[in-house]
């Protein structure tokens, strides 16, 4: 029973030209009709990084939704996406299985498997690198701030019982 990751590529594709129109504009009208032409796209808000500050802003949070952020113009804006999760993953019991995996939109034939996630972490208890910082404009970077705390959860288990009983 091996568990993989799906993408819907109609539902990406929805988010990926949502980016390329925001790229050439970002005023709250092209906002307001991305999230209006789109139903996989509950709401999306675009931050000024540099000035702190909404740039435009559309829509509300959704049912069982996921926020995605996109930085544009070299860093300096981030766009914030709040959609229906266009990635997931099934459980395939039998090799025709994976042909009926369907899409939340209800997408099946253009649902393509992608590399998991899972794949990267070999134990939980090790810790995730931290994001590289160095391409983001030297305003942002600066204040920044990747904090060392680890949660308990995902802290080494350094306090096992010795192996033998005592």
């Amino acid at each position: 029973m091996p568990l993989y990751e799906f993408e819907c590529i109609k539902c990406r594709g929805n988010v990926e030209k949502s980016l390329k129109t925001l790229e050439g504009k970002q005023d709250s009208k092209t906002v307001k009709s991305l999230v209006e032409k789109f139903d996989n796209i509950h709401a999306i808000e675009v931050i000024d990084l540099e000035n702190e500050k909404i740039v435009a802003k559309h829509g509300r949070k959704g049912k069982d939704s996921i926020f995605n952020d996109f930085y544009l113009k070299g860093g300096t804006l981030l766009a914030l996406f709040n959609m229906k999760n266009y990635r997931f993953s099934e459980l395939i019991y039998e090799e025709g299985d994976e042909k009926k995996v369907k899409c939340y939109c209800g997408e099946k034939k253009k649902v393509e498997k992608v590399i998991s996630t899972f794949s990267f972490t070999k134990d939980l208890s090790t810790n995730m690198p931290k994001p590289d910082l160095s391409n983001l404009p030297p305003s942002v970077r600066n204040r920044t701030h990747i904090g060392e705390y680890i949660e308990e959860k995902d802290r080494p288990k350094s306090h096992r019982p010795p192996k033998g009983g005592r």
